[in-house]
């Protein structure tokens, strides 16, 4: 495999169980470099074990995962985490640049910043479109404002995968597409992997979708109909109709 082709995530026949309840069988797929992709799926499917997975929090019983062509223990420094809004305390007397800054921060800065950091900081937030706000505090932002903060404070340690949890939970719709308007401005060379279970946000924003229901399918968006959706989830969802341009190439070794 030539370095051009390497996956930025390559899993290969991976099996997972929790004692004698498999989570996960079979999984087969590769993300490539610059693709925006979104897992769905029900709660208890799989997702925040694939995930899991993916970093090296766990192992996998067979087969074989890769991050950046490596052991995910080994390269995970590259991938930036934005976790659910609901994680954090909105009322934590901190500013927006503050929390920006907590990316930056590692076992050897001691919880100091100098000029660089807080200029990079400051550049995220305006490519964000938040520079006016960096002496705000946190607590009096949107949620839409919240999640692009945490975006930007992801993106201080200037990762190669931008990993997304719920972004659009306890977003609106606009919120939603400034969000994401605002990640492509960071890079169109970025890598993209976001958990939702907003099926509208996924037909208006990615071209490719895992879906995880114990078993793993990858799918263009353009492909993911009701009866898809139905098996994937159980019971009848209607997919919002849309005409998002599929302009992936990579066919990975995704197996239906």
């Amino acid at each position: 495999m030539t370095e051009a082709a390497q996956p930025v995530i390559c899993l290969e026949g991976v099996h997972f169980a929790y004692g004698s309840q498999f989570a996960l069988e079979d999984a087969d797929f590769d993300i490539h470099a610059g693709e925006s992709v979104c897992m769905v799926g029900p709660n208890g499917g799989g997702k925040s074990t694939l995930i899991k997975l993916m970093l090296g929090l766990l192992k996998p019983d067979a087969g074989r995962v890769l991050l950046f062509g490596e052991a995910p223990l080994r390269t995970r420094h590259k991938v930036g985490y934005v976790p659910q809004l609901t994680e954090f305390d909105p009322l934590f007397p901190i500013s927006v640049l503050e929390v920006c800054l907590m990316g930056s921060l590692n076992g050897r800065s001691f919880g100091f910043t100098g000029r660089a950091e807080q200029g990079r900081a400051r550049a995220l937030l305006d490519s964000m479109e938040l520079g006016g706000l960096a002496r705000a505090p946190f607590s009096s932002l949107s949620g839409g404002q919240r999640q692009a903060v945490l975006v930007a404070r992801a993106m201080m340690a200037e990762p190669e995968l931008l990993l997304l949890d719920e972004p659009t939970a306890h977003v609106d719709v606009a919120s939603a597409a400034r969000l994401m308007e605002g990640i492509r401005a960071l890079g169109e060379d970025m890598t993209v992997l976001m958990v939702s279970h907003d099926l509208s946000f996924v037909a208006r924003t990615v071209p490719k979708v895992i879906c995880v229901n114990r078993c793993v399918h990858v799918h263009p968006t353009a492909e993911l109909s009701s009866e898809v959706l139905n098996q994937l989830y159980g019971h009848e969802l209607r997919m919002v109709q849309h005409d998002y341009e599929h302009r992936d190439s990579h066919g990975g070794h995704c197996h239906g």
